[in-house]
């Protein structure tokens, strides 16, 4: 998978998204199987989601 390409659920590396239960947002930065690493908080945080606990702000 290449640096902006898309996945099969339509997020890609870079895309600004928000943790659906947390209503946090934050910028996906890396994707490991299953699990998108999101920098949160620009950047001082940073954890793994699942594409069904993330939706994409626009």
């Amino acid at each position: 998978m290449g640096l902006f390409t898309s996945s099969n659920n339509g997020f890609s590396i870079g895309d600004k998204v928000r943790v659906k239960y947390r209503g946090q947002e934050g910028y996906i930065i890396d994707k490991n199987g299953d699990l998108y690493m999101v920098s949160l908080n620009d950047g001082q945080y940073v954890d793994s989601y699942t594409a069904d606990q993330l939706e994409k702000c626009w």
